[in-house]
């Protein structure tokens, strides 16, 4: 694996020297070797700075495809950096001003940073929130779940309280009062008739 050098750091992206050959132009091979270690590190923003170059052949175009498709995997970004007219036009010939990203100065890759950064600072902050909201609401729906439960629970219990018919007399108290009172009425009735008679025979 080739050495972590030949680069360094611009707002979120690993910038790449371009490699070149003894004839002044851009060493795809050289610049597949360089990017390796940057892919195998984790790296998802990576940029090469071409403001040396004024052309671009066939194979450098190829070797830019390749890494923006590795860093596509991983929602990452691939740029280069060009002030030269004529390699812009190069890239878009290829097609690849619609895939990855140009910047014509430095201080359009920091600007880039910094709002990737930012967008990233509220994506977080809009999940947090989210994920508060629903903490938020767990215990009200819990609380509702258990006062549903022990409802159902003391419904079905008292729906279990039925009359025990074995036990004689239960069924209506009153009705049982009613029968005893009759039969006492009736014996006193009984005893003043007795009575009436003997009164009569003592008394004739």
């Amino acid at each position: 694996m080739s050495e972590l050098n030949n680069y360094r750091a611009a707002g979120l992206f690993d910038l790449l020297s371009a490699p070149v050959t003894p004839i002044g132009a851009f060493d795809a091979e050289q610049f597949k070797k360089d990017v390796e270690p940057l892919l195998e590190k984790g790296s998802v923003f990576i940029a090469v700075d071409l403001s040396g170059l004024d052309f671009l052949y066939s194979d450098a175009c190829s070797a830019f495809n390749i890494v923006r498709q590795e860093l596509a995997k991983k929602n990452g970004v691939f740029a280069v950096l060009t002030d030269h007219d004529i390699v812009e036009d190069c890239l878009r010939k290829a097609g690849l001003d619609k895939t990855l990203t140009i910047f014509r100065k430095e201080a359009d890759m920091m600007a880039f940073s910094m709002k990737e950064d930012m967008l990233k600072n509220e994506e977080g902050e809009v999940k947090m929130a989210a994920e508060v909201k629903s903490e938020n609401r767990r215990p009200s729906g819990s609380m509702h779940s258990v006062r549903r439960r022990v409802t159902g629970r003391f419904t079905k219990s008292f729906n279990a309280i039925h009359k025990d018919t074995t036990i004689k007399g239960m069924d209506n108290p009153f009705k049982e009062e009613k029968r005893g009172s009759s039969v006492w009425t009736w014996t006193l009735l009984g005893i003043a008739a007795v009575a009436a008679v003997v009164v009569y025979i003592v008394l004739r």
